[in-house]
């Protein structure tokens, strides 16, 4: 039995048990519970430091943090992972030296509760929204003590606009448990995904199609390092990230001095709202029509973002809007 059981919290414990994953096998019988949100306990015996987990996984305490070792192995194309482990290389920037089980538990021991991967609406005809605690995902690269460092999302670029996509945290899904026990994406190999993937460990909040014709992101190979660089997958409990929101006279919306689609717009407030459910967002109005503002609400609304979370307050200059 690794190390790692002797430290875990009551909370994380009951997730991984909940999922049947062990590292010495299935575990049939559990009863779940969610942990605190702020991290898993202290006992004395706990590491005060990064320490080596399983192969390939290294849990560092004092941020909390996951780090997996991976590689560049794609610079260049359309993507449907960001991190994958065997067996999506060819559609995955890195390929992790890991198994999904072990980044799993890690995750677990650092507080963060599973959920579920997106899931095929038949009546509706999409997927629906997966579920599971936030993360924040970035990478490092280099000398550990001096290293180069990069959101996720600076490797990437929309195929539509030609730009890095606006940050924003993935769901821990969890992949999902077959009937040996194991995990699906230690056979798909879904990592980190960037379409609706039901294998997935790490999914994006928003649907998305893996279809070729639909993909909606490429690899930036400008600020990804060459192929066969050792990197680390570093995985944290996502943080709140303060937006400059304001709708045009045109009605359109911009984030940060971007235009954005709608249903991007109200996937970025969803997921603000996560971990503070009783936040606020500001919209400043530049000259749009009332016609305008009430489309955007509605629009907010349909897509899980409740009227009271969004003020609509008419200004020349946009400020702020900090959850």
């Amino acid at each position: 039995m690794p190390w790692g059981w002797s430290i875990l919290s009551a909370g994380a414990l009951s997730v991984l048990l909940v999922a049947g994953l062990a590292a010495d096998g299935p575990v049939h019988t559990a009863v779940q519970s969610r942990p605190s949100g702020k991290g898993a306990s202290s006992p004395a015996t706990r590491p005060s430091g990064p320490t080596a987990f399983q192969p390939g996984v290294t849990i560092d305490w004092s941020k909390p943090a996951v780090r997996v070792s991976g590689s560049v192995v794609l610079r260049a194309g359309p993507l449907e992972f960001l991190a994958c482990f065997p067996g999506k290389e060819h559609e995955s920037i890195v390929l992790l030296e890991a198994s999904a089980v072990h980044v799993y538990m890690a995750l677990g021991l650092i507080g963060l509760s599973p959920g579920q991967p997106p899931t095929w609406d038949e009546d509706r005809g999409v997927f629906r929204r997966p579920i599971g605690d936030l993360v924040d995902v970035s990478f490092e690269w280099g000398p550990a003590d001096r290293p180069q460092k990069a959101e996720a999302n600076r490797w990437l670029r929309e195929i539509e606009y030609a730009r890095p996509p606006l940050s924003r945290p993935w769901v821990f899904a969890g992949s999902r448990r077959l009937n040996d026990g194991t995990l699906a994406a230690d056979h798909s190999g879904a990592g980190v995904a960037l379409v609706s993937f039901s294998d997935s460990l790490l999914a994006l909040s928003r649907s998305r199609s893996s279809r070729d014709v639909d993909l909606w992101v490429e690899a930036n190979a400008d600020a990804i390092p060459p192929e066969r660089t050792p990197v680390r997958l570093v995985l944290r409990p996502a943080r709140p990230r303060p937006y400059r929101l304001r709708l045009d006279f045109r009605g359109a919306a911009f984030v940060d001095g971007r235009y954005v689609a709608p249903e991007d717009l109200a996937n970025l407030l969803w997921l603000g709202r996560r971990p503070k459910p009783d936040s606020v967002y500001t919209i400043h109005v530049e000259g749009a029509l009332q016609s305008d503002v009430t489309r955007l609400r509605q629009t907010l609304t349909a897509r899980g973002v409740p009227a009271e979370a969004v003020r609509f307050v008419r200004s020349t200059n946009a400020s702020n809007s900090t959850p």
